[in-house]
């Protein structure tokens, strides 16, 4: 089983960490991990429970598991797109504005309360690690993936997803279907019960569009909801063969796909 760890290293001289400091930056990563999950499986409920595999004192190093899922894609989609903010300032795929946010505040604890720097690694089994610290330029770049740059009327498609009632407002989380971003959305009281039958499912959200300075969608604030189809996802290659198996012609399926792919 190739089984995937997650190390959160907050780094600074041993002894001298504030527990504070270390929780903080623990309980905005799974925070991170949870919205990472919930965008990459829309179908399930909840994500699942993370556990500590260890804690080491080389620094303060706090390694993760998941109690149910070994290999696990949640980890690495984290570490690449910080890897992506490192040097652009577009929202990385899976990445919604609450994940860069999330981002930004780990990065305001490096170099305060006695910590130097954040880093997180992917551990699999018989694989090397992979690992991304959280660099000013990560910060930055994240804090300004989140900034609105132009307003207009549009629209965009994908799974309504969480209702947030709280302090007034009436939100909603729309995971967009090209790019699995969380984008936000308001609505007024008189699609509430829209909102409500179409939570789980597709929709094309109408209304005021805010993007980034990359042209990605940030929020909308909703006026009209038309319902979509759900996607079907595509057949595979050995699907399509079972279906027409003169599609590969007289060469194996994966000699098939070598070609295709100018292997």
């Amino acid at each position: 089983m190739n089984e995937s760890r997650l190390e959160v290293h907050v780094e600074g001289r041993i002894s001298a960490i504030p527990a504070r400091a270390f929780l903080e930056v623990l309980r905005t990563s799974l925070n991170v991990l949870d919205q990472l999950e919930r965008a990459e499986n829309l179908s399930t409920k909840r994500p699942g429970k993370w556990l500590i595999a260890e804690l080491r004192n080389e620094s303060a190093i706090a390694v993760l598991r998941r109690e149910d899922v070994a290999e696990l894609q949640t980890p690495s989609r984290l570490v690449d797109g910080i890897r992506q903010l490192r040097h652009s300032q577009e929202l990385p795929r899976y990445f919604s504005p609450a994940i860069a946010l999330g981002l930004a505040k780990i990065g305001a604890h490096i170099r305060q309360e006695g910590v130097s720097g954040v880093n997180f690694r992917v551990t699999k089994t018989n694989e090397p690690p992979v690992e991304e610290h959280v660099t000013a330029s990560v910060v930055a770049n994240a804090r300004a993936s989140i900034e609105g740059a132009e307003r207009a009327i549009g629209s965009v498609s994908g799974v309504l997803d969480v209702i947030n009632l709280r302090r007034g407002d009436r939100k909603v989380s729309l995971y967009d279907d090209e790019t699995r971003h969380a984008v936000r959305c308001q609505f007024p009281d008189t699609l509430f019960n829209t909102v409500k039958d179409a939570l789980g499912r597709r929709v094309r959200a109408f209304g005021e569009v805010t993007r980034n300075r990359q042209g990605q969608i940030l929020s909308v604030k909703i006026t009209q909801i038309e319902m979509l189809p759900d996607l079907v996802p595509a057949p595979s290659v050995d699907e399509l063969v079972g279906i027409a198996p003169w599609y590969t012609g007289d060469k194996p399926t994966d000699e098939y796909l070598r070609w295709t792919r100018h292997e």
